[in-house]
């Protein structure tokens, strides 16, 4: 194995969301280098900012020693809101954060983070400035995405049936100021069908969700008008359970099954989040990894990102369907 300064930052995979893993890394020779990992969301109660260095050692015995990434003392970080000259000073706390899929963070051990609960503003261009015992300066800035809602949706429902009219094959948002809101690049609509599960001979009620990815794009590919959007194929509801590993490896004759709620998520990423991304899914098979940063002085990446979740109620119609045309699969229609 060669010998060099593993640089653990996180690598974004098409599902912007999903978790980061150290299977895609970067390297660096020579050198220490600090490096920096925020996605700044301007929803959020608490928001984190990692900080870690480079180490030089063999990456099969050392990549899994925490403390040989940490610094051994507090570092100076604030956040700065260039619109109005606040700065914010982050604090650090040490915390476990078990497998979450959801996460833009490592997890499964513990880590020291620096955050805020100061709630940013979006629209706002922040500055990160971290200050080390020797005095350099590592920093980087961001202007945080504004947030958007769902577009209104009747009775809140969702069908997957052709012949529903109120725009059955779109999921629609937009933001509330659409002449002044910072947009995000790019979108993503992912879609998870929860239900309840029975089997037979069981008093267990078991719960479970079918994912379905609905489109994704940039901010000029889903505009129209005042609203942006992604298309689906309805029918392709039914193609998604067909495909489902619960549905195909556990549906004993007699189980029963109880539909959820459709949870719509969307999330929004800025542009430096999104240039990653672009860099690091590249099609060559022979260039090295790309190694894009947009940390001064250090290596790593800060961006703006937006989560958006609706529940949604399933339209009868849909459930009866499902319920009389898909037997095998025991769902139980309940008007």
């Amino acid at each position: 194995m060669k010998r060099l300064h593993i640089i653990f930052l996180f690598f974004v995979t098409a599902l912007i969301f999903q978790s980061c893993s150290t299977d895609v890394d970067l390297f660096a020779d020579g050198e220490e280098y600090t490096i920096v990992y925020a996605m700044l969301n301007p929803s959020l109660d608490t928001n984190y900012v990692k900080i870690t260095k480079s180490f030089t050692g063999n990456a099969n015995e050392n990549a899994l020693n925490y403390d040989l990434s940490n610094y051994d003392y507090k570092l100076d970080v604030r956040l700065v809101n260039k619109r109005h000259n606040d700065t914010i000073i982050l604090d650090t706390v040490s915390v476990y954060k078990p497998y979450d899929p959801n996460t833009p963070f490592y997890s499964d051990c513990q880590q020291l983070y620096y955050y805020t609960t100061h709630k940013l503003q979006d629209g706002d261009t922040y500055q990160l400035i971290i200050k080390k015992r020797d005095g350099s300066i590592i920093s980087s800035e961001v202007k945080i995405i504004s947030e958007f809602v769902f577009a209104s949706y009747i009775n809140n429902t969702i069908s997957f049936e052709s012949n529903v009219s109120n725009q059955s094959n779109q999921i629609r948002w937009r933001y509330n100021d659409i002449n002044n809101a910072t947009y995000a690049t790019y979108y993503e609509v992912i879609g998870y069908f929860h239900y309840k599960q029975v089997n037979p001979g069981s008093t267990d009620t078991l719960d479970y969700s079918m994912t379905w990815n609905m489109g994704n794009g940039t901010y000029q590919e889903l505009i129209t008008d005042i609203y942006l959007h992604t298309t689906h194929i309805p029918s392709d509801f039914y193609n998604q359970l067909n495909s489902d590993v619960n549905i195909i490896n556990n549906s004993p004759q007699g189980v029963k099954r109880y539909f959820g709620s459709f949870e719509v998520v969307i999330t929004a990423v800025g542009e430096e989040l999104y240039d990653y991304m672009l860099a690091n899914n590249s099609s060559s098979a022979i260039q090295d990894t790309p190694e894009y940063s947009n940390i001064e002085n250090g290596i790593g990446l800060m961006s703006s990102r937006f989560i958006l979740s609706k529940n949604f109620t399933i339209n009868p119609l849909t459930r009866r369907n499902l319920a009389d045309n898909y037997p095998e699969w025991g769902f139980v229609y309940e008007p």
